[in-house]
Protein backbone atom coordinates (compact mmCIF):
# COMPACT_ATOMS: atom_id res chain seq x y z
CA UNK A 1 0.00 0.00 0.00
CA UNK A 2 1.03 3.70 -0.14
CA UNK A 3 0.18 5.23 3.05
CA UNK A 4 0.59 8.86 4.10
CA UNK A 5 1.11 9.89 7.55
CA UNK A 6 0.36 13.54 8.41
CA UNK A 7 1.28 15.29 11.90
CA UNK A 8 1.77 18.94 12.08
CA UNK A 9 4.68 18.58 14.16
CA UNK A 10 7.77 16.54 13.66
CA UNK A 11 10.77 16.76 16.16
CA UNK A 12 11.52 14.65 19.49
CA UNK A 13 10.80 17.66 21.87
CA UNK A 14 7.41 17.64 20.35
CA UNK A 15 5.95 15.36 22.63
CA UNK A 16 4.91 11.57 22.23
CA UNK A 17 2.68 11.44 18.83
CA UNK A 18 6.22 11.88 16.59
CA UNK A 19 7.77 8.75 18.07
CA UNK A 20 4.48 6.57 17.68
CA UNK A 21 4.54 8.40 14.07
CA UNK A 22 8.35 7.71 13.40
CA UNK A 23 8.33 4.38 15.07
CA UNK A 24 4.86 2.90 12.54
CA UNK A 25 6.34 4.73 9.64
CA UNK A 26 9.44 2.74 10.37
CA UNK A 27 7.76 -0.61 10.96
CA UNK A 28 5.53 -0.14 7.62
CA UNK A 29 7.99 0.38 5.52
CA UNK A 30 10.08 -2.46 6.67
CA UNK A 31 6.50 -4.68 5.15
CA UNK A 32 7.57 -2.91 2.15
CA UNK A 33 4.74 -0.46 2.12
CA UNK A 34 5.39 3.05 0.55
CA UNK A 35 5.59 5.14 3.66
CA UNK A 36 5.39 9.12 3.32
CA UNK A 37 5.00 11.61 6.36
CA UNK A 38 4.05 14.71 5.66
CA UNK A 39 4.47 17.50 8.56
CA UNK A 40 5.67 21.40 9.43
CA UNK A 41 8.69 22.86 9.96
CA UNK A 42 7.13 24.28 13.59
CA UNK A 43 9.56 23.39 16.45
CA UNK A 44 9.11 24.20 20.09
CA UNK A 45 11.24 27.42 20.25
CA UNK A 46 11.71 28.48 16.72
CA UNK A 47 11.50 27.37 12.77
CA UNK A 48 13.13 23.91 12.49
CA UNK A 49 16.95 24.26 11.14
CA UNK A 50 18.11 21.07 8.89
CA UNK A 51 19.82 19.81 11.43
CA UNK A 52 16.88 19.51 13.86
CA UNK A 53 14.85 17.56 11.96
CA UNK A 54 14.34 13.86 11.89
CA UNK A 55 15.17 12.09 9.56
CA UNK A 56 14.67 8.26 8.42
CA UNK A 57 15.98 5.92 6.27
CA UNK A 58 14.94 6.09 2.19
CA UNK A 59 12.57 3.53 2.27
CA UNK A 60 10.11 6.70 3.79
CA UNK A 61 10.14 10.00 2.64
CA UNK A 62 9.47 13.52 5.01
CA UNK A 63 8.26 16.28 3.86
CA UNK A 64 8.54 19.57 5.81
CA UNK A 65 6.54 22.09 4.88
CA UNK A 66 7.03 25.81 5.22
CA UNK A 67 4.93 26.67 7.85
CA UNK A 68 2.93 30.63 7.83
CA UNK A 69 4.15 31.55 11.17
CA UNK A 70 6.18 29.71 14.42
CA UNK A 71 4.57 31.52 17.39
CA UNK A 72 1.20 31.28 16.21
CA UNK A 73 1.45 27.28 15.84
CA UNK A 74 2.96 27.01 19.17
CA UNK A 75 0.68 29.68 20.87
CA UNK A 76 -2.51 28.37 19.29
CA UNK A 77 -1.54 24.77 18.16
CA UNK A 78 -2.46 25.90 14.90
CA UNK A 79 0.52 25.21 11.95
CA UNK A 80 -0.39 26.98 8.84
CA UNK A 81 0.66 25.77 5.71
CA UNK A 82 0.00 26.99 1.85
CA UNK A 83 2.79 24.09 0.67
CA UNK A 84 0.73 21.83 2.65
CA UNK A 85 -2.38 22.68 0.82
CA UNK A 86 -0.59 22.52 -2.24
CA UNK A 87 0.42 19.34 -1.80
CA UNK A 88 -2.79 17.83 -0.84
CA UNK A 89 -4.37 18.70 -3.61
CA UNK A 90 -1.71 17.55 -6.11
CA UNK A 91 -0.58 14.50 -4.50
CA UNK A 92 -3.53 12.69 -2.17
CA UNK A 93 -5.10 11.11 -4.92
CA UNK A 94 -2.02 9.08 -5.17
CA UNK A 95 -2.74 7.23 -1.72
CA UNK A 96 -4.43 4.36 -1.02
CA UNK A 97 -5.13 5.06 2.75
CA UNK A 98 -4.20 8.37 4.62
CA UNK A 99 -3.47 8.03 8.41
CA UNK A 100 -3.48 11.44 10.34
CA UNK A 101 -2.49 12.35 13.82
CA UNK A 102 -3.69 14.50 16.50
CA UNK A 103 -7.67 16.21 16.98
CA UNK A 104 -7.60 19.47 16.01
CA UNK A 105 -5.67 21.30 13.50
CA UNK A 106 -5.21 22.87 9.81
CA UNK A 107 -3.65 19.66 8.93
CA UNK A 108 -7.05 17.74 9.41
CA UNK A 109 -8.78 20.27 8.11
CA UNK A 110 -6.72 19.13 4.44
CA UNK A 111 -7.15 15.95 5.10
CA UNK A 112 -10.90 15.33 5.47
CA UNK A 113 -11.26 18.16 2.31
CA UNK A 114 -9.05 16.92 -0.03
CA UNK A 115 -9.68 12.85 1.21
CA UNK A 116 -13.28 13.30 0.49
CA UNK A 117 -12.73 14.89 -2.84
CA UNK A 118 -10.79 12.60 -4.20
CA UNK A 119 -12.06 9.55 -2.75
CA UNK A 120 -9.26 8.10 -0.24
CA UNK A 121 -10.34 6.72 2.82
CA UNK A 122 -8.31 8.27 5.89
CA UNK A 123 -7.82 7.07 9.65
CA UNK A 124 -7.85 9.55 12.50
CA UNK A 125 -5.97 9.49 15.91
CA UNK A 126 -6.55 11.58 18.59
CA UNK A 127 -3.61 10.77 20.75
CA UNK A 128 -5.32 12.00 24.09
CA UNK A 129 -6.44 15.01 22.69
CA UNK A 130 -10.24 15.04 22.27
CA UNK A 131 -11.33 16.65 25.72
CA UNK A 132 -11.74 20.43 25.29
CA UNK A 133 -11.03 21.37 28.72
CA UNK A 134 -8.64 20.59 31.02
CA UNK A 135 -8.37 21.96 34.52
CA UNK A 136 -4.84 23.39 33.86
CA UNK A 137 -5.40 25.51 30.49
CA UNK A 138 -6.18 29.21 29.88
CA UNK A 139 -9.63 29.82 29.00
CA UNK A 140 -9.26 31.31 25.34
CA UNK A 141 -6.96 28.27 24.50
CA UNK A 142 -10.32 26.43 25.38
CA UNK A 143 -12.25 28.08 23.80
CA UNK A 144 -10.52 27.88 20.89
CA UNK A 145 -11.00 24.01 20.62
CA UNK A 146 -14.74 24.98 21.04
CA UNK A 147 -14.44 27.21 18.40
CA UNK A 148 -12.53 24.94 16.48
CA UNK A 149 -14.80 21.76 16.98
CA UNK A 150 -18.37 23.68 15.75
CA UNK A 151 -16.75 24.70 12.25
CA UNK A 152 -14.19 22.34 11.26
CA UNK A 153 -13.22 19.49 14.15
CA UNK A 154 -16.38 17.21 14.66
CA UNK A 155 -16.58 17.08 10.93
CA UNK A 156 -13.14 15.85 10.57
CA UNK A 157 -13.31 13.35 13.37
CA UNK A 158 -16.88 11.48 11.88
CA UNK A 159 -15.63 12.26 8.04
CA UNK A 160 -13.04 9.31 8.93
CA UNK A 161 -13.03 5.35 7.97
CA UNK A 162 -11.95 4.48 11.15
CA UNK A 163 -10.98 6.21 14.08
CA UNK A 164 -7.96 4.97 16.78
CA UNK A 165 -8.55 4.89 20.71
CA UNK A 166 -5.68 4.38 22.96
CA UNK A 167 -7.86 3.37 25.19
CA UNK A 168 -11.58 2.39 26.52
CA UNK A 169 -11.41 6.09 28.13
CA UNK A 170 -10.83 7.61 24.82
CA UNK A 171 -13.58 5.43 23.17
CA UNK A 172 -16.48 6.84 25.16
CA UNK A 173 -14.93 10.27 24.17
CA UNK A 174 -15.11 9.15 20.38
CA UNK A 175 -18.65 8.18 21.29
CA UNK A 176 -19.57 11.49 22.86
CA UNK A 177 -19.37 13.63 20.08
CA UNK A 178 -21.41 11.22 17.72
CA UNK A 179 -18.65 8.43 16.25
CA UNK A 180 -20.41 5.50 15.48
CA UNK A 181 -18.67 2.26 17.72
CA UNK A 182 -18.52 0.83 14.73
CA UNK A 183 -15.96 3.43 13.37
CA UNK A 184 -13.49 2.78 16.39
CA UNK A 185 -10.69 0.89 17.02
CA UNK A 186 -8.64 0.37 20.20
CA UNK A 187 -4.93 0.21 19.35
CA UNK A 188 -2.69 1.06 21.89
CA UNK A 189 0.62 2.45 21.38
CA UNK A 190 3.76 0.02 21.45
CA UNK A 191 7.58 0.40 21.21
CA UNK A 192 10.08 -1.33 19.33
CA UNK A 193 11.53 -3.37 21.64
CA UNK A 194 15.49 -4.02 20.01
CA UNK A 195 15.82 -0.53 21.66
CA UNK A 196 15.79 -2.38 24.82
CA UNK A 197 17.25 -5.17 23.77
CA UNK A 198 20.71 -3.90 25.19
CA UNK A 199 20.22 -2.16 28.07
CA UNK A 200 22.77 -0.30 29.23
CA UNK A 201 24.33 -1.16 32.61
CA UNK A 202 23.09 0.48 35.91
CA UNK A 203 25.09 3.25 36.86
CA UNK A 204 26.05 4.97 33.39
CA UNK A 205 23.60 7.93 33.67
CA UNK A 206 24.28 8.47 37.60
CA UNK A 207 27.55 9.00 36.88
CA UNK A 208 27.22 11.75 34.11
CA UNK A 209 25.46 13.69 36.51
CA UNK A 210 26.90 12.92 39.84
CA UNK A 211 24.54 11.24 41.65
CA UNK A 212 25.44 8.38 44.07
CA UNK A 213 24.79 5.06 44.19
CA UNK A 214 22.91 4.69 47.46
CA UNK A 215 20.72 8.00 46.20
CA UNK A 216 16.99 6.76 45.27
CA UNK A 217 15.89 7.97 41.72
CA UNK A 218 12.58 9.57 41.21
CA UNK A 219 12.26 10.22 37.41
CA UNK A 220 9.39 12.25 35.63
CA UNK A 221 10.10 12.30 31.68
CA UNK A 222 8.28 14.50 29.51
CA UNK A 223 6.96 17.70 28.50
CA UNK A 224 7.22 20.82 30.72
CA UNK A 225 3.40 21.79 31.01
CA UNK A 226 1.11 22.68 33.48
CA UNK A 227 -1.17 19.84 32.48
CA UNK A 228 1.18 17.08 33.84
CA UNK A 229 0.88 17.91 37.26
CA UNK A 230 4.47 18.28 38.08
CA UNK A 231 4.27 20.68 40.60
CA UNK A 232 1.71 17.91 43.03
CA UNK A 233 4.97 15.75 42.23
CA UNK A 234 6.93 18.25 44.05
CA UNK A 235 4.75 18.87 46.78
CA UNK A 236 4.42 15.32 47.41
CA UNK A 237 8.35 14.84 46.79
CA UNK A 238 8.59 17.23 50.10
CA UNK A 239 7.01 15.35 51.84
CA UNK A 240 8.38 11.73 50.68
CA UNK A 241 12.06 13.47 51.40
CA UNK A 242 10.96 14.44 55.02
CA UNK A 243 10.74 9.62 55.18
CA UNK A 244 13.46 9.22 53.27
CA UNK A 245 16.94 11.05 52.86
CA UNK A 246 18.76 9.77 49.92
CA UNK A 247 16.02 11.13 47.44
CA UNK A 248 15.94 12.92 43.86
CA UNK A 249 14.11 14.35 41.98
CA UNK A 250 15.06 14.03 38.30
CA UNK A 251 12.32 16.06 35.85
CA UNK A 252 13.62 15.64 32.39
CA UNK A 253 12.13 16.70 29.27
CA UNK A 254 11.85 20.26 27.38
CA UNK A 255 9.97 23.30 28.62
CA UNK A 256 6.59 23.93 27.46
CA UNK A 257 6.24 26.82 29.24
CA UNK A 258 6.27 25.97 32.51
CA UNK A 259 9.70 25.41 34.01
CA UNK A 260 9.79 28.87 35.16
CA UNK A 261 7.14 27.95 37.45
CA UNK A 262 8.53 24.77 38.83
CA UNK A 263 11.72 26.12 39.55
CA UNK A 264 10.42 29.10 41.67
CA UNK A 265 8.49 25.98 43.09
CA UNK A 266 11.78 24.00 43.72
CA UNK A 267 12.88 27.46 45.80
CA UNK A 268 9.57 27.79 47.99
CA UNK A 269 9.86 24.26 49.16
CA UNK A 270 13.14 24.92 49.59
CA UNK A 271 14.47 21.42 47.54
CA UNK A 272 17.46 23.02 45.36
CA UNK A 273 19.86 20.43 46.47
CA UNK A 274 17.29 17.38 45.37
CA UNK A 275 15.61 18.50 42.19
CA UNK A 276 17.41 17.68 38.93
CA UNK A 277 16.30 19.77 35.84
CA UNK A 278 18.10 17.67 32.22
CA UNK A 279 15.94 19.73 29.63
CA UNK A 280 15.49 17.66 26.81
CA UNK A 281 17.78 14.47 26.41
CA UNK A 282 18.29 12.14 23.30
CA UNK A 283 17.00 8.45 23.50
CA UNK A 284 19.95 6.72 24.83
CA UNK A 285 20.20 9.01 27.49
CA UNK A 286 16.55 8.47 28.29
CA UNK A 287 17.27 4.86 28.51
CA UNK A 288 20.75 4.96 30.52
CA UNK A 289 18.21 7.18 33.29
CA UNK A 290 15.44 4.87 32.89
CA UNK A 291 17.82 1.64 33.79
CA UNK A 292 18.90 4.25 36.85
CA UNK A 293 15.61 5.10 37.98
CA UNK A 294 13.98 3.32 41.21
CA UNK A 295 10.56 5.02 40.14
CA UNK A 296 8.53 6.28 37.26
CA UNK A 297 6.32 9.25 38.80
CA UNK A 298 3.81 11.08 36.17
CA UNK A 299 0.86 12.85 38.23
CA UNK A 300 -1.23 13.61 35.08
CA UNK A 301 -1.32 12.24 31.72
CA UNK A 302 -3.69 12.00 28.59
CA UNK A 303 -4.10 9.19 26.18
CA UNK A 304 -1.37 7.08 26.42
CA UNK A 305 2.71 7.87 26.78
CA UNK A 306 5.10 6.06 25.10
CA UNK A 307 7.25 7.02 28.08
CA UNK A 308 5.10 4.67 30.54
CA UNK A 309 6.37 1.24 27.97
CA UNK A 310 9.66 2.51 28.07
CA UNK A 311 9.74 2.25 31.67
CA UNK A 312 8.10 -1.11 31.13
CA UNK A 313 10.99 -1.92 29.20
CA UNK A 314 13.74 -0.86 31.68
CA UNK A 315 11.94 -2.80 34.47
CA UNK A 316 11.09 0.36 36.01
CA UNK A 317 8.19 0.77 38.34
CA UNK A 318 5.46 3.08 37.50
CA UNK A 319 3.22 5.52 39.83
CA UNK A 320 0.61 7.33 38.50
CA UNK A 321 -3.17 9.04 39.52
CA UNK A 322 -6.23 8.36 39.00
CA UNK A 323 -6.57 11.85 37.38
CA UNK A 324 -6.35 12.52 33.96
CA UNK A 325 -6.24 10.00 31.64
CA UNK A 326 -6.69 6.05 32.28
CA UNK A 327 -4.26 2.94 31.55
CA UNK A 328 -6.66 0.01 33.47
CA UNK A 329 -3.10 -2.67 32.67
CA UNK A 330 -1.39 -0.92 35.18
CA UNK A 331 -3.55 -2.53 37.59
CA UNK A 332 -0.97 -2.31 40.65
CA UNK A 333 0.94 -5.21 39.35
CA UNK A 334 3.83 -2.97 37.71
CA UNK A 335 3.59 0.12 39.57
CA UNK A 336 0.72 2.14 41.70
CA UNK A 337 -2.19 3.80 40.53
CA UNK A 338 -3.34 6.40 43.39
CA UNK A 339 -5.40 9.69 44.27
CA UNK A 340 -4.34 12.91 42.73
CA UNK A 341 -2.68 14.51 46.05
CA UNK A 342 0.30 15.37 47.42
CA UNK A 343 -0.06 12.96 50.71
CA UNK A 344 -1.61 9.74 48.32
CA UNK A 345 1.46 9.98 45.99
CA UNK A 346 4.42 10.71 48.74
CA UNK A 347 2.67 7.79 50.46
CA UNK A 348 3.19 5.93 47.27
CA UNK A 349 6.73 6.74 46.91
CA UNK A 350 7.83 5.58 50.36
CA UNK A 351 5.62 2.40 50.19
CA UNK A 352 7.60 1.44 46.77
CA UNK A 353 10.79 2.73 47.40
CA UNK A 354 10.96 1.33 51.26
CA UNK A 355 10.26 -2.26 49.78
CA UNK A 356 12.85 -3.39 47.35
CA UNK A 357 11.14 -6.76 46.79
CA UNK A 358 7.61 -5.25 45.82
CA UNK A 359 9.72 -2.96 43.67
CA UNK A 360 11.77 -5.46 41.97
CA UNK A 361 8.63 -7.56 41.34
CA UNK A 362 6.87 -4.64 39.99
CA UNK A 363 9.98 -4.16 37.52
CA UNK A 364 10.05 -8.00 36.63
CA UNK A 365 6.01 -7.99 35.69
CA UNK A 366 6.75 -4.51 33.62
CA UNK A 367 9.24 -5.87 31.18
CA UNK A 368 7.04 -9.35 30.80
CA UNK A 369 3.96 -7.30 29.83
CA UNK A 370 5.08 -4.77 27.47
CA UNK A 371 6.64 -7.86 25.30
CA UNK A 372 3.48 -9.80 25.58
CA UNK A 373 1.00 -6.46 24.75
CA UNK A 374 2.71 -3.49 23.25
CA UNK A 375 5.64 -4.64 21.33
CA UNK A 376 5.68 -2.64 18.10
CA UNK A 377 5.28 -5.47 15.78
CA UNK A 378 1.93 -6.56 17.63
CA UNK A 379 0.68 -3.10 17.31
CA UNK A 380 1.55 -2.64 13.55
CA UNK A 381 0.02 -5.69 12.79
CA UNK A 382 -3.60 -4.34 14.37
CA UNK A 383 -2.88 -1.12 12.37
CA UNK A 384 -1.90 -2.60 9.26
CA UNK A 385 -5.16 -5.10 9.14
CA UNK A 386 -7.21 -1.83 9.56
CA UNK A 387 -5.93 0.14 7.03
CA UNK A 388 -6.45 -2.84 4.97
CA UNK A 389 -10.25 -2.93 6.06
CA UNK A 390 -10.76 0.91 5.33
CA UNK A 391 -9.30 0.74 1.41
CA UNK A 392 -11.59 -2.92 0.76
Amino acid sequence: MRILQVVPYFSWESGGPVRVVYDLARELAKRNHEVVIYTTDVGPLHRLNESEKIRLDSRVKIHYFRCVNNWIAQKWRLQLSGQMVSAFNTSVKDFDIVHTHETRGFHNVCVWHYARKYGIPYVLQAHGALPKRLEQQGMSFVLSKYVFDAAFGYRTIQGASKVIALTDSEVQQYKQIGVKPGNIEVVPNGIDLSDFEDLPARGKWRKRYGIDDDQRIILFVGRLHRTKGIDLLLKAFKEASGVIDDLKLVIMGPDDGFRANLENLVQELQLSGRILFTGFVAQDEKIEALVDADLFVTPQFYGFPVTFLEACACGTPILTTNHGGELDWIDNKLGLVVDYDKDSISEAIVSILERDSLRQAFGREAQRLVRDRFSLEKVTDRIEMLYKECVA
